[in-house]
């Protein structure tokens, strides 16, 4: 490595090709770190106004859906309201899978534990999201000196990636040049390759660390799991008959982020409640809702209403 890393030196040096080459390089960082940092700060923007418009969207059904909980009795007309206050929110830019789908439920079935339930997931959303609006404000109007210098590094990362696979990529020519001919196994350059796309793969990951993760549980787990990634290439150290190994223990450290996101459904969670409900109601046959209404009709009394789907269930 220092041997390739001395070559690569002498080149740039030694030669007014090098010296080009070099200049072009200096010019691309520069290209490259203005571009990157345009587009860091047009995503904080954007971010930022991503949260402004869906908690306005929010606030306009937090009133409405809190005094429909209070009350006794609800109008069509207060339900009606609500539904297009609902169906406005599907547009937030922020709203989650599982928001929409207790969203849907309620629309669908209007009853009062969904209701009691898309509550406390629409309080309980509305205060995240305030708390990441001022999260995100703190962090860009009183900037520490630890984040300031992130700013001024992060636009650098695209660039040092680049040159990092031009590196490996180099690395893979200089070591199948300098391996002899009459003295080198098919499983030498099976391993020379090994290292290669292994080198690839952890700086990729270390790439998405740097760039692209957030500060969320999930992603968390997310990013320890790209840093060993990236940290099981530094083993390519010890030699190069250790590739294939090293790049096997990364195939399995991919393969086994899939199995983190355990994260079920609104369909496989239940709202609170919902098996005492099913089970102080139970389920009638049709002979005997029959005879009931029959009974509701002979004593001029108004007929069952029909339960819906959920309570049948």
């Amino acid at each position: 490595m220092s041997l390739m890393l001395q070559d690569i030196t002498n080149a740039f040096s030694s030669s007014i090709e090098g010296t080009i080459a070099a200049g072009l390089a200096v010019i691309l960082f520069v290209w490259m770190y203005i571009r990157t940092a345009l587009q860091l700060r047009m995503a904080g923007k954007e971010q930022l106004e991503r949260l402004q418009q869906s908690l306005l969207l929010y606030s306009r059904v937090t009133g409405p859906l809190g005094e429909m909980l209070e009350r006794e009795e609800t109008s069509l007309e207060d339900i009606s309201h609500l539904i297009f206050l609902l169906e406005e929110c599907k547009a937030a830019p922020l709203l989650t899978s599982d928001l929409h789908e207790q969203m849907n439920a309620y629309i669908k079935e209007r009853d009062q534990p969904r209701l009691a339930n898309l509550y406390k997931s629409w309080v309980r959303e509305v205060n995240r999201r305030i708390k990441e609006q001022s999260t995100l404000l703190r962090k860009w109007d009183h900037r520490t000196w630890g984040f300031s210098f992130w700013l001024l590094l992060k636009p650098a990362f695209p660039f040092i990636a680049i040159a990092s696979i031009l590196m490996w990529v180099y690395q893979l020519t200089y070591t199948l040049s300098g391996l002899p001919t009459w003295d080198s196994s098919p499983w030498d350059i099976v391993n020379v390759w090994a290292r290669l796309i292994s080198c690839l793969i952890a700086t990729a990951s270390l790439y998405i660390v740097l760039m692209y993760t957030q500060r969320k549980p999930v992603h968390f787990i997310y990013t320890i799991l790209y840093v060993f990634i990236s940290i099981v290439a530094l083993f390519h150290m010890l030699g190069l008959n250790w590739a294939i190994y090293i790049l096997a223990t990364q195939g399995i450290l991919y393969l086994a982020g899939f199995s983190l996101n355990t994260q079920r459904s609104r369909k496989d969670r239940p709202y609170a409640g919902r098996d005492l409900v099913s089970e102080a109601i139970p389920s009638l046959t049709a002979e005997e809702l029959n005879q009931l209404r029959s009974k509701a009709y002979d004593n001029d009394v108004p007929p069952l209403p029909s339960r819906s789907k959920g309570m049948n269930k």
